[in-house]
């Protein structure tokens, strides 16, 4: 048994164990270990979504440090983001390498191996997180000058604080990121905002209910389709704005919400076209009408949506070309917007999604939106073959050690120093380059031994200007280089054999001629 002073002994030093795993949990968000060129390398190709902080020195960019630390928590596990201070001795080279010369700080994105964009949203650890979350999308409107008058709310708490304490009319427009109406009506919307900033007493909002903090307010207000604009007065909602989505018509409005807008233009419910071979099903018939249909496919729409609207046309001709021809089967199609239930069982999370049922049983995913191909598919009904594998980058290949793989910087420096280097200008995608590549790693391990002679590969689709500077213009190039000073175009043979046979008796500087 333990005495009380052992106890608490024991329970303080829990606590101060506790104390550190938290201390270290919180400094790994951010990695500040990599002090070297190749470490720097390794990582942007293990990582393909980092965002790197290079200071002067900690002190000159404490700030900056202290947000970037606060984003570096919430992305865990979606990002990595990399503290350089190239104040530092051991990391002077590696800032040198990379040419960056922070006047404070300077803020840089690799992606997939290379360098991306400099960093060129706000300063907050919202907006890094927001860009983190996705690189190569748009810039968040809350962070475009051209609205900067509507009111942008972040998640349920901000919404329902302002609500509570706020009553002056406002509408909201939920949108989500994705939505192609929400990108066009943007425009008009943050201009009504500005105008009626004018007249005082208005406010227009918005929020990104795509965001997983946002859930419960799409939920709330059962959110399906987007843009849906919510008008609210005196802290609580008053109806759906159902009118036109232009600046005019908003301003309008807002100024007279009693009056009746003029409605869009209302669609036509696909359902009810007689004349349509499409059978439209519905939560309640939808396992009574397939479950009799040996071959079926249903495609999972919503009225809103564009690829939808595009596939719609291309589905009802396949329907009928399947009649004219007698193939067997059924296309159908269930509107998800409204059958929730349904979309939800077969876990549907974009729009058009195409699945294949036999005998009311779901059997597998099927991408087919032209009418050829969905002809042909309902022909012979086949599950399609799963993607295949990611090819590896041929430096990550088992056994390529041996060749050289520099960037445009270190090109120069690794052919200064040999005297006979055969370099392969290659495309990933390239056929030919991929029946190469085992021969001419085969031949860099045969030489392996001769410090003189290197095998070099350039990967045309990253360093474009190096191949241009060469004048490679097909895939793959071969050109012989001395000390990078004579330059010769390769015309052998490609086996392994070959490249050997002609790194051991290269041409002598008189046998070539300047490329």
């Amino acid at each position: 048994m333990w005495t009380n002073r052992q106890f608490v002994m024991r329970l303080m030093l829990l606590t101060l164990l506790l104390a550190l795993v938290a201390a270290k949990s919180k400094i790994s968000a951010v990695q500040e270990d990599i002090t070297d060129y190749k470490e720097f390398k390794k990582l942007i190709r293990t990582k393909n979504n980092v965002l790197a902080l290079y200071v002067s020195s900690a002190k000159e960019a404490a700030a900056e440090l202290k947000v970037f630390r606060e984003a570096a928590d919430v992305i865990r596990g979606t990002g990595t983001m990399l503290y350089v201070d190239c104040s530092n001795q051991e990391r002077k080279k590696l800032c040198k390498k990379l040419k960056v010369a922070p006047s404070s700080y300077i803020l840089r994105h690799y992606k997939d191996g290379d360098y991306h964009k400099d960093y060129d949203r706000q300063l907050t650890a919202e907006s890094m997180v927001t860009f983190m979350r996705d690189p190569t999308g748009d810039l968040p409107w809350e962070e475009d000058p051209a609205g900067a008058d509507v009111l942008h709310f972040n998640d349920g708490a901000s919404f329902s604080k302002h609500v509570r304490k706020d009553i002056r009319p406002m509408l909201v427009m939920f949108h989500v990121p994705w939505c192609g109406f929400c990108k066009r009506m943007k425009p008009d919307y943050s201009k009504a905002a500005t105008e009626l900033k004018t007249h005082g007493g208005y406010l227009l909002a918005a929020m990104n209910v795509e965001r997983q903090e946002n859930a419960p307010v799409r939920k709330l207000f059962n959110l399906t389709g987007f843009p849906t604009l919510i008008y609210f007065e005196n802290g609580k909602m008053r109806f759906t704005y159902e009118g036109e989505n232009t600046k005019d018509a908003l301003v309008a409005f807002m100024l007279n919400p009693n009056v009746k807008p003029t409605p869009k233009p209302k669609e036509p419910d696909w359902s009810a076209d007689t004349n349509s071979e499409i059978v439209h099903l519905t939560t309640q018939g939808f396992e009574a009408v397939l479950k009799d249909e040996k071959s079926a496919l249903v495609m999972f729409y919503a009225p809103w949506c564009g690829h939808c609207k595009h596939m719609k046309p291309e589905y009802e001709k396949a329907a009928l070309e399947m009649k004219q021809k007698n193939v067997p089967g059924m296309l159908a199609a269930l509107d998800a917007t409204k059958e929730t239930a349904i979309g939800e069982k077969y876990k549907v999370k974009g729009y058009p999604t195409v699945k294949y049922f036999s005998y009311g049983v779901y059997k597998f995913d099927v991408n087919v939106r032209e009418v050829s191909k969905i002809v042909e598919f309902m022909i012979d009904p086949k599950e399609p073959p799963p993607p295949p594998p990611p090819e590896k980058n041929w430096e990550d290949e088992e056994g390529s050690t041996e060749v050289i793989f520099p960037n445009d910087e270190t090109f120069r420096t690794i052919l200064k120093r040999k005297k006979h280097a055969l370099v392969m200008f290659y495309a990933p995608w390239c056929g030919h380059c991929k029946h190469t590549k085992p021969e001419f790693t085969a031949a860099a391990n045969a030489l392996q031994d001769d410090p003189r002679v290197a095998l070099v590969a350039i990967d045309c689709t990253k360093y474009v200007e190096l191949c241009a500077k060469y004048n490679v213009r097909g895939y793959p190039t071969f050109i012989y280089f001395s000390y990078l000073k004579t330059t010769l175009e390769y015309k052998g043979g490609r086996s392994s054999k070959d490249f050997i046979a002609y790194m051991k008796n290269p041409p002598s500087p008189n046998e070539h001629s300047e490329l």
